[in-house]
């Protein structure tokens, strides 16, 4: 049996549960790490850090963070702040808030593009080269690092303005800062031509891995995700390259959905839902392929 790699879950996987719930479920359930979603925080500032606390407490690593504010410019999660500086004032906030509270954990931090202002594509792309590199120094400088996650076109005009591996890819390059890199979530980039020998050559650049899987019938809407094995996805050959391009980090389970659908799994029991998502990524890693 091959070396089993960390998994952890998101908290967007479990939307309906409370921050201490989500900690209790995936300290019960043995898992590796969790990725922290800011929103379930709360926004008194000690309060969060009083259940930052409980989270170090736990044992569980942080695998990763999305923080509360977590695109360049508006998004679904947040459309109410409009300008790109104070959208990232908001993330240096974050950065503080998880540097204090759990210092000298290395923590990678999401972060997306959000819509371009008036579809100026241009601007949006510049803007992204102006602000990042400060971006990244300042999370360099209290420990942490930043992620960039590029996102499946369908969510173009709806979350971001990169929708493919490359324009993402491109974006690092011209950043440029050692703490700056790659989210590579599968269900992002499944489609992509040659994905599989593309990914094996991202080498360092991939800070975390998203794992999920993609509707047989395609997505109802854009939260349609369904768990890993279960889909179009071929994450036997795509988690043999992740490994291949030298990354050790976790896999985490990340899951959205949509209440409204009788077969949501946001509406399902979280604990089947994690403990079958977990199978099905150890048996698609037992089955890797990375030639």
């Amino acid at each position: 049996m091959k070396q089993q790699p960390p998994f952890s879950v998101s908290e967007f996987t479990t939307w309906d549960l409370s921050f201490e719930q989500d900690v209790a479920l995936y300290r019960s359930l043995n898992l590796s790490g969790i990725e922290v979603c800011e929103r379930k925080l709360s926004t008194d500032v000690g309060q969060a850090r009083e259940q930052l606390a409980l989270l170090r407490d736990s044992g569980l690593q942080v695998t990763s963070v999305q923080p509360r504010v977590h695109a360049l410019f508006k998004d679904a999660m947040c459309p109410h702040l409009l300008d790109p500086e104070e959208r990232l004032r908001c993330y240096r906030q974050t950065i503080d808030l998880f540097a204090q509270s759990l210092p000298g954990q290395d923590i990678p931090l999401v972060t997306i593009g959000g819509n371009a202002p008036a579809y100026n594509f241009r601007l949006a792309h510049a803007t992204a080269r102006r602000l990042y590199p400060d971006l990244a120094r300042y999370a360099a400088d209290r420990g942490l690092r930043v992620m960039f996650e590029p996102l499946h076109p369908i969510l173009m005009n709806a979350d971001t303005f990169i929708s493919s591996l490359d324009e993402a890819l491109h974006l690092i390059e011209d950043v440029d800062e050692p703490a700056f890199g790659l989210m590579l979530d599968l269900w992002h980039v499944w489609h992509e031509h040659a994905i599989g020998s593309r990914v094996r050559a991202l080498g360092k650049l991939i800070f975390g891995v998203h794992i999920s899987d993609w509707p047989r019938q395609q997505p109802r809407g854009l939260a349609d995700r369904i768990l890993p094995g279960q889909g179009l996805i071929d994450l036997p050959g795509l988690l043999g390259a992740v490994a291949a391009a030298g990354y050790q980090g976790a896999y985490c389970l990340e899951i959205f959905s949509a209440h409204e659908w009788p077969d949501s799994l946001w509406r399902a029991d979280p604990t089947r839902i994690i403990e079958e998502g977990r199978r099905g990524f150890y048996k698609a890693w037992e089955s890797t392929t990375c030639d």
